[in-house]
C-alpha cells in the first residue's frame, strides 16, 4: 500500500516537530537541579532560555503543519 504524497510529508513534518519538542523538553532551562547535575555528568547539557523557547516554536510549528498537511485532501 503506497501512501499519498501529502500524507507522507505530514507525518515526516510531525516526526520532525515531536522530536525537536522532546529534545528541547529533554534539555531544558527550567529541569530540576538533579537533572542538570546528570546532564553534565553524562556529556549532556542544558540549553540556555532563548534556544529552548526557539526550539519549542520551530516544533509547534513543524507539528502543526504536518497536522495541517495531513488534514488537507
Amino acid at each position: 500500500m503506497i501512501m499519498k504524497k501529502h500524507v507522507l510529508q505530514a507525518l515526516i513534518f510531525i516526526l520532525i516537530g515531536v522530536f525537536f519538542i522532546y529534545w528541547a523538553q529533554d534539555h531544558s532551562p527550567k529541569a530540576g537541579l538533579g537533572k542538570i547535575v546528570g546532564n553534565e555528568l553524562s556529556g549532556s547539557y542544558t540549553m540556555n532560555e532563548t534556544s529552548y523557547y526557539i526550539t519549542l516554536a520551530i516544533g509547534a510549528g513543524l507539528t502543526v503543519l504536518g497536522i495541517m498537511k495531513f488534514i488537507k485532501k
